[in-house]
Order: C-alpha cells, then sequence, then structure tokens
C-alpha cells in the first residue's frame, strides 16, 4: 500500500504565512501573483501546501506581497502569541520604512502613558 507522503511543517508554515500576510494586505492572489511575477495558479498551490517554492519563487512572493524578503521568512513562533499580538506582528511587516517609523513613534508615547495624575487635594492657605 502506498501512503500520502506528509507535508513538511516548515512548508504548511510558510504556506499559512504567505496567506496570513496577504489578507491581512486585503490583496487577491490575482493582483499579488501579478506584482510579484508568479502565475496565479502556483501562487495559490503554494498557499494550499500543493508545491513548494523556489528560492526565485520566494523573492516573488515578498515582492507580491510588498515586504521584505526577511518579514515573508519569520515564520518560527507564529503560534507562540495571542491573536492580537499576532495580528500585529503581520501589519508591521506590510509597513513601509516611514509607517514602521511612525508606529514606533507613536507606541513610544502610548507606553509612556502612565495616565492623568490623580488631582491633588487643594491646600487651605490663609
Amino acid at each position: 500500500m502506498g501512503s500520502v507522503p506528509s507535508v513538511p511543517d516548515y512548508q504548511e508554515r510558510f504556506a499559512n504565512r504567505v496567506r496570513s500576510l496577504r489578507e491581512t494586505a486585503g490583496i487577491s492572489i490575482e493582483k499579488a501573483s501579478e506584482q510579484g511575477g508568479l502565475s496565479t495558479n502556483f501562487w495559490g498551490s503554494v498557499e494550499r501546501m500543493v508545491q513548494e517554492p523556489c528560492l526565485n519563487s520566494i523573492f516573488g512572493f515578498a515582492k507580491g506581497l510588498g515586504v521584505p524578503v526577511r518579514s515573508l521568512m519569520t515564520i518560527d513562533g507564529d503560534d507562540l502569541h495571542d491573536p492580537e499580538r499576532k495580528e500585529l506582528n503581520t501589519l508591521l511587516d506590510l509597513f513601509t520604512s516611514e509607517q514602521l517609523l511612525l508606529t514606533l513613534q507613536i507606541s513610544r508615547l502610548i507606553y509612556g502613558f502612565k495616565g492623568a495624575p490623580p488631582p491633588r487635594p487643594e491646600s487651605k492657605s490663609s
């Protein structure tokens, strides 16, 4: 009896990463594949884990998604965070360098914000 070959974990994680970035960016497979110079059939088959991309294709996926290859390949530990953190990480991967700088500045302000100090009791001076 022949058995169905199992899909390597890294292939599934890469497929999920590509799909997650594409869906978060609101890009269709057609648009992403056109921007990346890949066929829509190939893009879809990678997302479905039917085919495994080569190095040239990985660069095409990154170009199609408008992200650096480094961001596309950041797949280790994705399942260690809560859904909000995971979504934020995905959005950050889609930002331009200007958007990242603005986000960093806003994040620093939010982190430093401790709320308004409690009102001081009025002192009685005569």
